[in-house]
């Protein structure tokens, strides 16, 4: 059996932000991009990206959201919001206890009107408790308590969702099911727990950036034909249009985009490996940042 919890306010809502992060992104290129070359620029393109992740990341919860549901059968609940299930045995549930009956809970994670992901230290003796609903009053709240621990969910019919699980219950159990998270797909992927990783991304961004920036800051006062020293010629330096040295952020973002995502991929099997390739991210703009200072020097 499938109940689904309402979704809609949740969804535009989510969808909104997305899609707002999104504009503003598409917003601050075009500004950049139609703006004379100079450090002023570079601004913009920080903030574009900025926006452009937190967008990426409203996005991915929305589309969570639109796959939340709560599905029965005699061994387990299971509670499905993207690529996580939380896994909660049949045998293992010793109540249901309506919202409206306790105080509303303060959910630290992913949470905004008709949406709430996250953990809460729910009173009434429920404790802590894990919270995938929509509600947007305690009435709308519905908590599982387990053994192990407690679960807030929404289900517009809270009556006829308590003898599904009684009717469960009655059929038995069948295989013995852990009561645990199961991640799939993205969710699974370790780099999100990997501290040491992200740091490693974050320096990719923040070398390139400072290449990017430095070029920028230079080119306005640069003479329309420049020496340089790239690619290098049997030793020979050659005279070009200042607007080769543009070519340097366009490789950059190239190589970056690259080393990072054969990396993350790379972290998921292997942690080592995914922290070499990210570490060549930071390297190759690095390199990039070494051939501008050398060109402009």
């Amino acid at each position: 059996m499938e109940f689904r919890p309402p979704r809609t306010i949740g969804s535009l809502f989510g969808g909104g932000i997305a899609a707002w992060c999104f504009a503003l992104t598409a917003a601050l290129s075009v500004r950049g991009a139609t703006q004379d070359v100079a450090l002023s620029s570079v601004p913009l393109y920080v903030t574009a990206t900025i926006f452009f992740f937190i967008g990426v990341l409203f996005a991915y919860w929305t589309y969570s959201l639109s796959t939340m549901r709560y599905v029965l059968d005699r061994n387990v609940l299971t509670i499905v919001w993207g690529d996580v299930r939380q896994l909660v045995p049949m045998p293992q549930i010793e109540r249901l206890v309506p919202g409206r009956e306790l105080p509303p809970p303060h959910v630290s994670g992913v949470s905004w009107l008709g949406h709430h992901v996250g953990r809460a230290d729910v009173e009434g003796g429920i404790g802590e408790t894990l919270v995938y609903s929509t509600h947007r009053s305690p009435e709308d709240l519905l908590y599982v308590v387990t053994s192990g621990g407690s679960y807030g969910i929404s289900v517009e019919d809270d009556v006829a969702f308590a003898e599904a699980v009684q009717a469960q219950q009655r059929l038995g159990s069948l295989v013995a099911v852990p009561q645990a998270p199961d991640r799939l797909y993205l969710a699974a992927q370790p780099f999100w727990e990997d501290r040491a990783a992200q740091m490693l991304a974050l320096a990719a961004f923040a070398t390139f950036f400072a290449m990017f920036a430095y070029i920028y800051r230079q080119y306005p006062h640069l003479p329309a034909s420049v020496a340089l020293p790239f690619p290098q010629l049997s030793g020979v330096t050659r005279i070009g249009s200042k607007s080769e040295l543009l070519k340097l952020p366009a490789a950059g973002i190239i190589l970056l985009l690259m080393n990072l995502a054969v990396g993350f991929v790379a972290h998921s099997w292997e942690r080592m490996v995914g922290y070499v390739l990210l570490l060549a991210a930071i390297s190759a703009e690095a390199i990039l940042l070494a051939a501008a200072i050398i060109a402009l020097r």
